[in-house]
């Protein structure tokens, strides 16, 4: 292996919407907004399709990028043993990215970024 990063492991979580859905949960179009709260994501992705999770966060997006350049490389990264953990070690071995993390159940989830895409393409 030539390059091993060690960064946050967060799980980009992408779904269409439509433009009411921003509104109606008091979010603003094309801002973040931090969750403090596991029980307000989950409301907020129970009536929700999810497109597509993508591995993410910036090393292993960085990480992911050599590895299509054609290098050996690794990433470390915390993830909990529950859905989008699996997902997100699941992403980096479909990129070729050797993954040494052994997940187990932890306290707070697998970090997330849920990405509502509304039909103008605009990211909230």
């Amino acid at each position: 292996m030539k390059i091993l990063g060690i960064g946050n492991a967060i799980v980009d979580v992408i779904c269409k919407v439509e433009d009411n859905f921003i509104t109606q949960n008091d979010l603003t179009k094309s801002t973040m907004k931090l969750f403090f709260d596991e029980n307000e994501f989950k409301n907020l992705l129970k009536n929700l399709k999810i497109e597509k999770t993508v591995s993410g966060g910036s090393v292993a997006n960085s990480i992911v990028g050599i590895s299509q350049l054609g290098d050996q490389v690794g990433f470390i990264g915390k993830i909990s043993d529950d859905q989008f953990g699996g997902k997100y070690e699941e992403g980096l071995k479909n990129e070729n990215v050797e993954y040494f993390y052994s997940k187990k159940k932890e306290e707070l989830p697998t970090g997330t970024c849920l990405i509502l895409v509304t039909p103008d393409s605009e990211r909230t």
